[in-house]
């Protein structure tokens, strides 16, 4: 050892003398040596590098890198020269690293005026950018120099861009190892020197691909694979650049995931990878690194790595941000418990709280991963405890936020997982408790004061800590304290004022209070009433959060109920601030319940203005209809509406205006459709009857219920006044109804309660265009039915078709009626029970008269709805509202020992009894009591029980039900009139089977001025009873000869159509019963053929206004007694034509050519031939013994026979005026006249007249 410590100290002379000839031999560059001995001296001093001992300083690096580098400058170009001055420059820097420090460029510019090494590097990556080995040493040089944060700043600031030199060289030389390890190398460490823009340029430029390509080409190289992770763990910072790693054909996760299976056992690429992936998943693909098995590989690398406080914080705060989708992802497919278990992070999390105590990193991402653990994987709170099987977590996690309380990061995570936990395990909330975590989370608040996510996280943790535990006062002092001072303290923080107002909740519920509690309610929350009603009513910001709003309703709901703090809450403008809130959010129910249900409280105890009563009601409107299926909601608007009604009553006009009366309809008609309790049918019926009271009200809801089609409800207005013909803003209600259509029943409602006739046809109008069959049967029914006379009288209607449907219900069914008990008239009853009871307590606080007890008269109003499956919308009812268990009734009275208001009506009944009958709407008030118009209500429709006999007011009782007493006397109809309804046809009727059995009792058809060419066959032979017929006026071009094959036909009228010029009768035929038939105005030119044998029995036969030129046949009509051929072009009649008319009275022959005429039947009273062509008075008439009326006027007689010609002495007028006669004598026997009473002579030539006749009343000369 001795003899050792001389022969090194020798050597160490020995190099020291060595260097020194090397670097004299170095600093004498400017000779020019020859390049093959500079290079053998940068050799030698390489080989002397290499020989340097760690353990001792090296000698070497003091003063060779100044002669170094301007060796290297002067020779740029010789890559020899190069190759060893860069080699021996790293190897000075690795044995001895003060050397970087010394060889910054202010040293090396002050001595020569050479370049900087960071320039000199740049350079010679420049020229020798093809050399793979000076490629190789520069990227080592660089990687060395990089590790200067001036030399890296210098770099950058340089014009020659270092970053394509480095990615020049991969690209130039990518099969190569060392140039991709410290090309990596160099990236990772200039990636951390520059800002976010330069590295979101390199990704958009895809510089990134070529260091992806390195885990393509070296798979199983980790000292190449770890560089490149770096750099990609660099590359990842900014959002931008994770978006583009993430997608199209990069997807750096899959590497990442291969690179972490193909190194399992490598701690320092599990690290890295780690930390790669967390920055990823910070991008929020959440869902695509599930898919691709991102949190197995996680999961292995945290639990094999359990020590490694790096990889644990970065493993398990990607494990809390992909939680949700894990267990979202699992749902949907099918795994074993094994897998499931190999996934389940809680033992991990557990071994790095244990672990890494003083690591605030890993405690926060260990708690936020218990966390979200707890919240998605429901029963792994069993686990939890001192137990077999089981990690005492919640004590650790306990210990990690005492310990670190000055970590407000570590308190946030560790207060939301015992917050979860609190909340799913009642065990471990009693152990909170009782280890005082409340004192310990309130004294943390009290250090970090300022901070909102401190506050909101111990907000949180006392909320799920103190549910369902009721502490000592003293503990819920100190909280509400201390809460109420941090909602203060952070005013304008959302979170924090919802978790602070959702803790002092839990003290302040209703229902849930001790006397302790109680008085908490009564001493602080009254305190603290200011800050919170100015923070509901000032800060716009609460508004916007649902949450807020929602516990800050349940708070004032509390605060209402303690003494005097409605007073206050008036004040402040609570009504103002739950009506802003109701406004915000109109969709959200809860909201709306404690908004109404408050508002309920509010109302009764303030007076109200116009202005709040018309927000209040389009608040309360529009929250009943949007939730009309939540009874609760329901109930508490009412409860409202009728608080505010006893307040205000004109509040029901604005409730009207803003279609409450819809709102109320519905839940009136689910009484008797889906069985509301007992308690919401009386309050609406209460809310119905206050609004009810109003006469203009009533007729809106009646106008409303009839476009919304609610028969109940329109019914039960009619019963209780409303006035079915108010004028509307357009058409009359029944209009309106028909005008939309489909609602029979409706139509029939209106019918039954008095519509005007014009606003009935103007309804039958519109329904015919709709073509509403049922509906114009009712209408037609209102129209034309006369009951009385047996008769349905549709003339003048203009149908323009007709349809058998129209018809049918207008003929009376023989089948028994059954009356039909509606919901409308029990309904009116209700709600004429709960006037009748507001009107008497009215009185009863201004008058004894009434002796109506309060709980009697609640009793005698309490009744039940029975439901009754088999009836939809209308339910069997008792008519007596006294009646009691009625079966079948909708209503069941219970027993009332006390007088029942129903007694008073049937006493008032009987008072009125022998008075007229009250109008159909005389419902104004009267001056007498204030029961006066309830009492007109009630009286139209009790009087309907008193008889069966038709009365105005029983619109409750179906009309079809009176028809049918009234026609059972008369059972049939048997007029019908279808007149002037422009008709083409009928075949219709006749081939409707269902009308036969009613058109068999018809005795008199209409169809006269219609448009018919043809009446069927079909029609006449079910026309078994008809007597008359009337066609005329319509479009027959031809004689329907089976009309006279009709059993009962007896007049026939088929005058003014298109029939000729001729047409024959069978001669077969026989009609016995025929004794009318009217041919007029229609193209005949002569008499049918064979009418006299068919219709033998015939007694008038008019043929007026035809063509007939000649009677050339006898009529041989032994029945005849009125003939009319006027209006033709008749010349001359046959001889013998009156031969067989023995009973001829009538003869008509006017305007036509005769000259003369034959003998005439001796029967004749009546003669009719004026405008003809006669020249003298035929003496076929003079010798007619019955004559008592003669018309030859505006013919060309010349001379009047006197009396003493004539051989009737029956004459009451001659008519002879327009003729040429000049004398006129009436000298002989003018007592044959003596009866005559007008004589017509004017236009004649007379010149003188001698009247011998004193009866004579009228002259005309």
């Amino acid at each position: 050892m001795a003899s050792g410590g001389p022969e090194e100290g020798e050597a160490v002379a020995g190099e020291e003398q060595a260097l020194r000839k090397l670097v004299v031999r170095l600093q004498n560059v400017q000779e020019r040596k020859r390049l093959d001995t500079l290079v053998q001296t940068l050799s030698d001093l390489l080989e002397l590098a290499a020989r340097q001992s760690g353990e001792r300083p090296a000698p070497l690096g003091k003063n060779v890198h100044v002669p170094l580098l301007l060796v290297v400058d002067l020779y740029p170009g010789a890559a020899g020269v190069q190759q060893m001055g860069w080699s021996l420059l790293c190897k000075l820097l690795e044995i001895c690293p003060s050397t970087l420090q010394n060889i910054a460029p202010k040293d090396v510019g002050k001595d020569w005026e050479v370049l900087g090494v960071h320039q000199q590097i740049l350079k010679m990556l420049t020229i020798h950018k093809g050399n793979i080995n000076l490629s190789i040493i520069g990227l080592r040089a660089l990687n060395l120099l990089l590790m200067s944060d001036i030399i890296a700043f210098l770099l950058l600031e340089e014009e020659v861009d270092v970053f394509s030199l480095v990615f020049n060289a991969m690209h130039t030389f990518p099969k190569n190892e060392e140039i991709q390890q410290h090309g990596c190398k160099a990236l990772h460490q200039l990636f951390e020197k520059v800002p976010e823009e330069q590295l979101t340029e390199f990704v958009e430029s895809k510089d990134h691909m070529i260091i992806l390509k390195v885990f393509k080409e070296f798979p199983d190289k980790e000292e190449v694979i770890l560089p490149a992770l770096y750099s990609l763990h660099s590359l990842a910072g900014p959002r931008n650049n994770v978006e583009v790693l993430m997608s199209g054909n990069v997807r750096c996760y899959n590497v990442i995931v291969e690179m972490m299976k193909s190194f399992p056992n490598s701690e320092t690429v599990q690290e890295v990878s780690c930390c790669l992936l967390h920055k990823l998943t910070l991008g929020n693909f959440f869902n695509i690194l599930v898919l691709h098995k991102v949190p197995e590989v996680i999961v292995k690398a945290v639990t094999t790595y359990p020590e490694n406080a790096k990889l644990q914080a970065a493993a398990l705060s990607c494990l809390a941000l992909l939680t949700e989708t894990i267990f979202l992802n699992r749902d949907l497919e099918e795994r074993k418990e094994e897998e499931e278990e190999k996934l389940c992070w809680l033992e991990a999390c557990y071994r790095a709280l244990e672990l890494h105590r003083k690591n605030t990193d890993v405690l926060e991402a260990a708690c936020w991963a218990l966390k979200n653990l707890f919240l998605y994987q429901r029963n792994l709170h069993e686990k939890i405890g001192d137990g077999d099987n089981q990690f005492p977590i919640d004590r650790a996690v306990m210990l990690s936020m005492l310990m670190h309380s000055s970590s407000k990061e570590v308190f946030q995570a560790a207060a939301s997982t015992l917050a979860i936990l609190s909340q799913q395990n009642v065990n471990i909330r009693k152990t909170l408790l009782t280890k005082g975590i409340h004192m310990n989370v309130l004294d943390i608040m009290r250090k970090h004061p300022h901070s909102p996510e401190v506050v909101e996280s111990a907000c949180r943790i006392l909320n799920h800590v103190f549910e369902g535990s009721f502490p000592h006062l003293d503990v819920m002092t100190v909280a509400v304290s201390e809460v109420v001072k941090a909602m203060r303290k952070h005013e304008k923080s959302l979170s924090v004022q919802l978790e602070a107002l959702r803790v002092l909740l839990h003290f302040m519920m209703p229902g849930k209070l001790s006397k302790s509690i109680h008085q908490i309610r009564e001493h602080n929350q009254i305190n603290n009433i200011h800050l919170l009603q100015n923070s509901f009513k000032n800060k716009q910001l609460f508004c916007c959060h649902c949450n807020i709003q929602k516990c800050g309703l349940k708070l004032l709901g509390s605060v209402a109920e303690c003494t005097g703090a409605l007073e206050i809450l008036t004040q402040q403008g609570a009504t103002d601030t739950v009506l802003h809130t109701l406004q915000m959010y109109p969709d959200e129910q809860d909201i709306q319940c404690l908004g109404l249900s408050l508002l309920r409280s509010l109302i009764t105890r303030k007076g109200l203005c116009i202005a709040t009563m018309h927000v209040l009601s389009a608040v309360l409107v529009s929250t009943l209809r949007r939730f009309k299926e939540v009874t609760e909601i329901q109930m508490h608007g009412f409860h409202a509406i009728l608080a505010i009604l006893g307040l205000s009553p004109c509040f029901a006009k604005l409730l009207v205006n803003e279609s409450f009366d819809t709102v109320i309809f519905y839940q009136m008609s689910m009484c008797f459709t889906d069985q509301r309790d007992q308690q919401f049918q009386s309050l609406c019926c209460k809310c119905f009857a206050k609004i009810a009271e109003n006469d203009d009200l009533k007729n809106m809801m009646l106008e409303k219920a009839c476009m919304e089609y609610n028969s109940i409800m329109a019914e039960c207005l009619l019963l209780l006044g409303a006035d079915i013909n108010k004028k509307t803003k357009t058409n009359s209600l029944i209009y309106q109804v028909c005008e939309k259509g489909n609602n029979p029943k409706l139509v029939e409602l209106l019918l039954a309660n008095g519509a005007r006739e014009q606003d009935v046809r103007s309804a039958l109008t519109i329904s015919i265009k709709r073509g509403d069959s049922q509906i114009i049967s009712l209408l037609l029914k209102k129209l034309s039915l006369d009951v009385t006379n047996s008769s349905i009288c549709l003339g003048g209607f203009g149908f323009g078709r007709l349809e058998p449907s129209w018809l049918i219900p207008l003929f009376p069914d023989k089948l028994t009626q059954t009356r039909k008990p509606n919901a409308g008239s029990a309904l009116a009853r209700m709600v004429l029970k709960f006037q009748m009871k507001n009107i008497s307590e009215d009185r009863s606080r201004t008058s004894s008269d009434l002796n109506f007890s309060e709980d009697g008269v609640d009793r005698n109003y309490d009744w039940n709805f029975i439901p009754d499956p088999l009836v939809d919308s209308v339910f069997p009812l008792n008519d007596d509202i006294d009646s009691e268990g009625s079966e079948g009734s909708l209503f069941t009275k219970k027993k009332s020992n006390s007088i029942a208001v129903a007694d008073l009506y049937y006493r008032e009944m009987a008072s009125q009894r022998s008075s007229p009958t009250l109008p159909r709407h005389s419902y104004s008030v009267g001056p007498g009591s204030d029961y006066e118009p309830l009492m007109k209500q009630r009286r139209k429709f009790l009087l309907s029980d008193e008889s069966s006999s038709i009365s105005k007011l029983s619109s409750h009782i179906k009309p079809s039900d009176s028809l049918s007493s009234l026609i059972s006397d008369k059972e049939y109809i048997k007029s019908l009139d279808l007149s002037s309804n422009e008709l083409e046809n009928i075949d219709a009727i006749s081939q409707n089977s269902c009308l036969t059995c009613h058109l068999e009792h018809l005795e008199k058809l209409e169809l006269h001025q219609n448009a018919l060419t043809n009446i069927p066959q079909q029609l006449c032979e079910n026309l078994k009873c008809l007597t008359y017929l009337d066609l005329h006026s319509n479009r027959f071009t031809s004689f329907p000869t089976y009309l006279l094959k009709m059993n009962c036909i007896a007049n026939l009228d088929i005058s003014r159509n298109d029939i000729g010029p001729s047409f024959a009768l069978d001669p077969c035929l026989r009609c016995p019963t025929l004794k009318h038939l009217n041919l007029s105005y229609n193209q005949l030119v002569c008499i049918p053929e064979f009418l006299t044998s068919v219709a033998e029995n015939l007694e008038q036969l008019l043929l007026e206004g035809n063509k007939i030129s000649c009677l050339c046949s006898p009529l041989c009509l032994k029945e005849l007694k009125i003939l009319n051929i006027s209006k033709n072009n008749i010349s001359s009649l046959a001889e013998n034509i009156f031969m067989g008319c023995t009973k001829l009275e009538q003869f008509n022959a006017r305007m036509n050519v005769l000259e003369k005429i034959p003998d005439l039947s001796s029967s004749i009273t009546s003669l009719k031939l004026s405008q003809n062509c006669f020249i003298d008075v035929p003496e076929a008439i003079l010798h007619l013994p019955h004559l008592r009326s003669v018309d030859l006027s505006q013919n060309k007689i010349i001379s009047l026979p006197g009396p003493i010609h004539w051989k009737s002495s029956n004459l009451r007028e001659l008519l002879f005026n327009h003729n040429q006669i000049d004398v006129l004598d009436l000298s002989e026997k003018a007592c044959m006249w003596s009866r005559l009473e007008k004589l017509h002579l004017s236009h004649n030539k007379l010149k003188e007249v001698r009247l011998y006749l004193k009866q004579m009343k009228l002259l005309f000369i």
